[in-house]
């Protein structure tokens, strides 16, 4: 069975940098699995998995514009830590996670830099501007199930059911 839309699949996998840096399985392949056509990984690497068959490895690389999106430098913020009281906690060269106290949804930023007066939070995806490069096996391949496939049917909120 090749793999396609609504098709379950397990891949193992190791993804480096073009520094040869890895960012997962560098010592043992890491595992993923998904359903195709959901949007569960990046969209051009599923796109580079379609039509493999159980049993194939593949390379596949996806530069920086498919992956994560290119840096942007004004997701790069310095501000006065006397605007931002939290800041005072925050370590240089670290990752921080805030969370919206009204919502509940979290994301994450980077401390490039603080001072004694002003703090630099960088809100780049970590893999922004880097190229991927996957080393691929395709482990498993086949339907998904029904149950599977209502688990990731589409959020129907505000509309009435009949």
């Amino acid at each position: 069975m090749q793999i396609a839309k609504n098709s379950f699949v397990v891949i193992e996998y190791s993804l480096r940098l073009s520094d040869g840096s890895y960012v997962k399985g560098e010592n043992a392949p890491a595992s993923m699995n998904f359903i195709v056509g959901y949007g569960q990984l990046l969209p051009a690497l599923e796109e580079a998995l379609i039509g493999l068959e159980q049993g194939v490895r593949k390379e596949v690389t996806i530069p920086a514009c498919d992956g994560f999106g290119e840096r942007d430098d004004g997701l790069v913020k310095t501000v006065a830590l006397s605007d931002f009281p939290a800041g005072h906690d925050l370590v240089a060269g670290k990752w921080a996670i805030a969370k919206n106290m009204d919502t509940g949804s979290q994301y994450s930023y980077f401390v490039s830099e603080k001072t004694d007066s002003t703090i630099t939070l960088d809100y780049n995806h970590p893999l922004a501007g880097k190229d991927l490069y996957y080393s691929i096996t395709v482990v498993l391949v086949r339907p998904a199930l029904a149950e599977e496939l209502e688990f990731l049917r589409p959020c129907e909120h505000g509309q009435k059911s009949d």
